[in-house]
């Protein structure tokens, strides 16, 4: 990962993660009025226990520093190093049987599936979409503005 802002929703469906030094992060939908339904348990199954719920609930960016510290991913790669740290990083997957790796990864994903299947059905009926807080977050992240107040509703 080597972008300023990193979409969080590509990078927590990764199995291994290597971003480079200072790259950015976010967890967007509760700032713009949805709920982190599936993210959140993504980034918490991760290990990332209160970092991941400060970040859910505040939205604010946090950097591959702080992801790695909260065990969010899995190398920080020095400026213009993360190709080769990601190899590295390959190579050693790579020495172990390949159906040993191929099932591990398929019970992972497979686990991850199921509690975002889950978290998202408890939070189908809250229908956030469907709120004036929504339209508002929706039409400020348009607009490139300040959100004006919100209203609960």
């Amino acid at each position: 990962v080597t972008a300023e802002v990193t979409p969080h929703h590509l990078l927590l469906e990764c199995d291994l993660i290597v971003a480079e030094e200072g790259t950015q992060f976010q967890i967007t939908e509760t700032s713009r009025g949805l709920g982190a339904g599936k993210y959140w348990p993504l980034m918490h199954y991760r290990g990332g226990g209160a970092f991941t719920m400060e970040a859910a609930l505040t939205g604010r960016f946090f950097t591959a520093e702080e992801a790695f510290k909260a065990n969010l991913i899995n190398r920080v790669a020095p400026k213009g190093q993360y190709l080769e740290v990601a190899r590295g990083l390959a190579e050693q997957v790579l020495k172990n049987p390949p159906l040993s790796v191929r099932s591990t990864v398929r019970m992972r994903r497979h686990y991850m599936d199921r509690l975002s299947r889950e978290v998202m059905f408890m939070g189908v009926t809250v229908r956030l979409y469907l709120s004036e807080d929504y339209q508002e977050a929706g039409r400020a992240f348009a607009e490139k503005r300040k959100q004006a107040k919100f209203k609960g509703r």
